[in-house]
């Protein structure tokens, strides 16, 4: 339902003045903080008019927990809606631009109630640090997946030059969207509608290719798109969003691929369909209800011990943390099990059939066995065949299997002696 069906299709006076110090403040801060580091992408960001790629915004008007959600949509061009919309564009936060899939060329300002957000740019830091990791050089042939409405693409565009990078977008309204914008821009970039997992052949190979979507392991597509001396940078996903995994592909000037693994605090979402588990419903009940009270020797690492918590993404499947809260607090939704840490006193409380914590402190117990890794090895065989997570060599190593595009079934913990069982099933 909608609460305002006014359109404002007059442009009023764009004030350049202003979005010029509203882009020039958002450089300053990403530099402040020590994310803008690369000179080229400082000049890029400083030109990029991003109100032409974001012209509209949702926000929230409800409060968590309100069932329908109640958004607003604003429109730049709009006097009542333009001041916040430009804080918002220029904040550097994520922005919502897309509900339920629908044209963007049609969208009406204004209130409505319901509905879930179908597509939004990405948290700008991260999308420095991705471009940065990129290494992205003139007259490199660039390949954007998942674009969306295609603030990384014009980044990227910026970097090689006109006509070198292109983006596949799955949703055909945004596509388009992105494509008028796009070149409403003159960034030289080309956007089509597709599959992201099948890349974009009739441009290919690619000396680098980025994934502004998060995938459960990597698409042979995109792996045999990557020319030598290239980089494929993407998030590995679990049905946890809790704690994401970058995956940084090179193909070597031989043509032998290379790919690593690292935890990190942010990653992009998983791709249309794969669906991520959600505590939401249980947190009231763990409050309620925290469990009976067990000792445990186990210290969990601080949150930056990435190496550990991208493990525990994998091995310690189908759990989920809840941020929010007080202690560390884990929830494994489908089983109605969680654990509740009481820091400094020697004890844990849980709850429900599934010993969470367990699982945690056995997996723990492997991670410093295994020298406490915080990067791991991916072994992408040529076949297509199951791809495996490594630590290292020897018995010690800390080892799993990615689960394939096709499911979401959870990670294998391999030994030494069950790794060529494995691999045949």
């Amino acid at each position: 339902m909608r609460a305002e069906s006014d359109t404002y299709d007059s442009v009023i006076d764009e004030q350049p003045g202003d979005a010029a110090v509203a882009r020039l403040a958002l450089v300053e801060r990403l530099q402040a903080d020590g994310v803008l580091t690369d000179p080229r992408l400082r000049e890029a960001l400083s030109c990029l008019d991003r109100g032409v790629l974001l012209p509209r915004a949702y926000v929230r008007r409800s409060e968590q927990g309100t069932d329908p959600v109640v958004w607003k949509l604003l429109d730049g061009t709009h006097p009542k809606d333009r001041a916040e919309w430009q804080e918002l564009v220029y904040s550097g936060e994520s922005v919502l631009v897309q509900r339920d899939g629908e044209p963007l060329e049609g969208q009406v300002r204004g209130a409505v109630s319901g509905g879930r957000m179908t597509a939004m740019s990405t948290f700008t830091p991260y999308t420095v640090e991705v471009l940065q990791m990129m290494r992205i050089a003139a007259g490199h042939n660039y390949l954007d997946l998942g674009t969306g409405p295609g603030v990384s693409l014009a980044l990227a565009a910026a970097l090689t030059g006109p006509r070198r990078a292109g983006g596949v977008e799955r949703d055909g309204h945004m596509a388009a969207f992105a494509r008028n914008n796009l070149d409403r821009l003159g960034v030289g970039a080309t956007m089509v509608a597709g599959d992201a997992l099948d890349g974009h052949v009739p441009r290919a190979p690619y000396d680098r290719i980025h994934s502004g979507i998060g995938v459960p392991c990597l698409p042979s597509a995109w792996v045999d798109q990557l020319a030598p001396g290239g980089r494929l940078l993407t998030t590995l996903v679990t049905r946890a969003p809790s704690w994401p995994g970058h995956c940084l592909v090179t193909r070597t000037a031989t043509g032998r691929i290379e790919a690593v693994l690292e935890g990190g605090p942010r990653g992009h979402r998983p791709l249309h369909g794969y669906t991520w588990l959600t505590a939401q419903h249980h947190l009231a009940q763990v409050a309620d209800i925290p469990g009976r009270p067990r000792t445990t020797t186990f210290t969990p690492p601080a949150d930056e011990a990435y190496g550990f918590w991208l493990s525990a993404a994998y091995l310690v499947p189908g759990v989920v943390r809840h941020f929010q809260a007080d202690t560390l607090t884990v929830v494994a939704p489908e089983e109605d099990s969680w654990a509740v840490a009481h820091p400094g006193d020697g004890t844990v409380r849980v709850h429900g059939p599934r010993d969470v914590w367990a699982e945690l402190e056995d997996v723990h117990i492997l991670w410093t066995r295994a020298r406490s890794p915080d990067l791991f090895h991916v072994d992408i065989p040529a076949d297509g065949g199951p791809q495996h997570i490594a630590s290292g060599t020897g018995t010690a190593a800390l080892e799993w299997v990615l689960p394939p595009l096709a499911g979401c079934a959870p990670a294998t913990r391999l030994t030494p002696a069950s790794r060529t069982e494995e691999g045949e099933s």
